[in-house]
């Protein structure tokens, strides 16, 4: 670990800034943090899309983000920066800021970053973890961050293997963390749109004579979302087996969903932001949100505690990607 960067001068630096606002903004600022979100990212990922999503998730969180940057190699060497994040809400003079961490190391280096990160984390106030790597969330050297947390939240859309990024996150549940995966809320729109379709009488009765669910992802491999939706809707309709997954044209995660049966055909497909919904007698559109990543995050940081559907999902989907 670099000589200067140490837990005492990053708390020093923080004062600083704060005394600095309070003396050149006549308006006034308003110091808000509601919890610690840390964020753990690797170096390579695009500074500007981390800034965007943090500024983004304080406006309806605002928290201490202690911002994780994490690169190859053995080099123990830690740098650290400082920021504040400000923001006038409208219609008001007074501006809203919230201070921004930012500590970049090595994987050789993880071994200090949490001396420095319990020392910085907000007193009295919930802790969030963000990993946005799944490589960062499976190294050895990762836990005890991880017990620090209250909540973690992972992104596991961005592992090469859907089977093993979620097996991992089983794995992890089972030492006590609460984990909760972006992979899952990124479905949110399609399990409400499939939802409200059953909200119908004439669907609903014909929910028992489903046999086979037929689910179209994008080019590739079905990611961590196709195994998901296929496992929710198998934990919904009461059947073991029968999910069907076929490789569209597209880029989406998930293009369509089909649920089939004696006499029975529903068909859900995403285009243009819309979901259109098809049955016997029965033709409709439904609207859909494609979420950003900030906006997912931000709406898992509203979820308290455990997300039950989630736990009980999890192992069914598991179960589909092994298959």
């Amino acid at each position: 670990m670099s000589a200067a960067v140490t837990p005492e001068l990053i708390l020093k630096e923080l004062a600083e800034l704060w005394t600095g606002h309070g003396k050149t903004d006549d308006s006034g600022t308003l110091r808000a943090c509601a919890m610690t979100l840390l964020i753990a990212a690797d170096e390579e990922e695009e500074a500007s899309v981390l800034d965007e999503m943090v500024m983004e998730v304080m406006h309806a969180h605002p928290s201490r983000a202690i911002v994780l940057r994490i690169r190859d190699g053995a080099d123990p060497e830690l740098d650290s920066r400082v920021t504040a994040l400000c923001w006038k809400p409208f219609g008001r003079r007074q501006q809203i800021c919230c201070e921004q961490v930012q500590l970049r190391s090595s994987e050789g280096g993880l071994v200090e970053l949490p001396r420095i990160v319990l020392s910085l984390i907000a007193p009295d106030l919930p802790v969030v973890l963000l990993c946005r790597s799944m490589h960062l969330f499976a190294l050895a050297g990762f836990e005890p961050l991880l017990r620090m947390a209250d909540k973690i939240v992972v992104d596991s859309r961005r592992a090469p293997r859907a089977f093993a990024a979620m097996e991992l996150i089983a794995r992890q549940r089972e030492q006590g963390h609460v984990i909760d995966d972006l992979g899952w809320t990124a479905i949110t729109s399609w399990r409400e749109a499939i939802a409200a379709a059953f909200d119908e009488p004439a669907t609903l009765a014909a929910l028992p004579r489903i046999q086979h669910i037929r689910i179209t992802h994008g080019k590739g491999k079905p990611g961590v979302e196709a195994f998901y939706l296929g496992a929710w809707l198998l934990h919904g309709t009461g059947m073991r087996a029968g999910v069907e997954f076929t490789t569209g044209a597209g880029a989406l995660a998930l293009e369509s969903v089909e649920l089939e049966g004696e006499g029975v055909r529903l068909s859900f497909t995403h285009r243009d932001g819309v979901m259109q919904y098809r049955a016997e007698g029965i033709a409709c559109n439904l609207s859909f949100a494609v979420e950003s990543d900030w906006e997912l995050v931000r709406e898992e940081l509203g979820i308290q505690g455990h997300d039950a559907t989630f736990e009980s999902v999890l192992p069914g989907a598991i179960a589909l990607a092994g298959g």
